[in-house]
């Protein structure tokens, strides 16, 4: 993933505003962040994959990470999508993380 992405003027009453939650997990006493949670890959109505965006109250650069759903374990072809043939799923996950990313109005950089 080379692209980077970016939300100006982030506050704290924006991102509570807009479904962002404090992670007390990846926070430290420098440093507030808060993530976003959403599902983007179904299997049988159930939710397998979801997308996480995590933004510190300090920084504009917004980070993508999809994970199994429930779980903090990655999702390996989202990463290194040269191996493997998961092209149509990574279309169908990158189409959803954009959807947020405009209603967000979040600026992708490549």
């Amino acid at each position: 993933m080379q692209d980077k992405y970016y939300k100006k003027n982030v506050s704290k009453e924006w991102l509570i505003t807009n479904g962002f939650r404090y992670s007390k997990k990846l926070s430290d006493e420098e440093t507030n962040i808060y993530t976003y949670r959403f599902p983007v890959f179904k299997y049988e109505r159930m939710t397998v994959l979801e997308c996480e965006l995590a933004v510190a109250l300090e920084d504009d650069e917004i980070k993508i990470n999809v994970y199994d759903y429930g779980t903090n374990d990655k999702y390996a072809p989202f990463y290194y999508c040269e191996y493997g043939n998961f092209e149509k799923m990574l279309i169908i996950i990158w189409k959803k993380i954009d959807t947020v990313l405009n209603k967000l109005q979040i600026e992708r950089i490549k």
